[in-house]
């Protein structure tokens, strides 16, 4: 039971505060998610179906945010599937032999390794890839492709382990700016499309042993004071965004802060 105006979520290299117009009350969406639990297929409408669809995808996003920003990144890699030995058409195959992939390397290469892997569905509307940002990555092997990036200033590897199809690994930048980037250019692979057609399955997954996650803390803030807090952090802000929430008749203002 509670509610909070004001959300603080401190990351590795940032800090961002998140203003709601109007508390998110806990008991409140307990119960409004239990009420939609209810609901038959036959006596869920279009818009329920929709509005489950979009909260989903923000749950997923929001959760992606938290956890890439809350650690320090060395490469983004790129997983392909030859057709010949994954059906890449298929989600269920795709995560399967990957994941079978990803327990052998981590026993056999790599132990600490530390990942974010999110899928995306092709242009095609048939096929999957995955993408990954990935630390600690031990004896898996980096191959030189002879491609370069950023005017010739970082290496595209292959991952010769990796044998399911092709493969790429870039050097991540280590500064908040380029690494907010990259979680923002992974973030644009959770799409309707995919939250459509993943429904009820995995759209993401973390090394839980070596990531480590935001602090979070919430507020309720009296609305005088909450003007003036929000004037108070104009000035030193590095980012500020709004974002409209249409289905609960609310608002975010979303303000970031370079720690680094």
């Amino acid at each position: 039971m509670g509610a909070y105006n004001v959300r603080t979520l401190t990351y590795k290299n940032q800090t961002q505060v998140r203003f709601f117009k109007k508390p998110i009350e806990y008991d409140k969406k307990k119960v409004r998610a239990n009420e939609r639990k209810k609901k038959t297929e036959e006596e869920r409408t279009q818009f329920d179906i929709d509005l489950s669809i979009r909260q989903s995808m923000h749950r997923t996003k929001d959760k992606i945010w938290n956890i890439c920003l809350a650690n320090d990144w060395e490469y983004f890699v790129t997983f392909t599937f030859n057709p010949k030995i994954v059906n890449s058409k298929d989600y269920d195959d795709c995560v399967t032999k990957f994941h079978g992939w990803l327990d052998n390397a981590k026993k056999i290469c790599c132990p600490d390794l530390k990942y974010v892997i999110v899928p995306e569905f092709h242009a095609d509307k048939e096929k999957f890839h995955f993408h990954a940002l990935m630390s600690n990555l031990g004896s898996l092997q980096l191959i030189d492709s002879g491609r370069r990036k950023d005017k010739g200033t970082k290496i595209i590897y292959n991952i010769g382990n990796y044998r399911l199809g092709f493969s790429t690994a870039i050097p991540v930048s280590q500064n908040s700016d380029s690494q907010g980037k990259i979680v923002g250019y992974m973030l644009k692979y959770i799409t309707k499309d995919l939250a459509t057609l993943t429904q009820g399955k995995k759209r993401y997954w973390y090394s839980r042993n070596t990531c480590e996650k935001p602090v979070i803390d919430s507020y309720l803030i009296e609305n005088d004071k909450l003007h003036d807090f929000i004037e108070a952090l104009e000035n030193d802000k590095s980012y500020r965004k709004t974002v409209d929430m249409p289905f609960s008749d609310n608002e975010l203002k979303i303000y970031n802060f370079d720690t680094n």
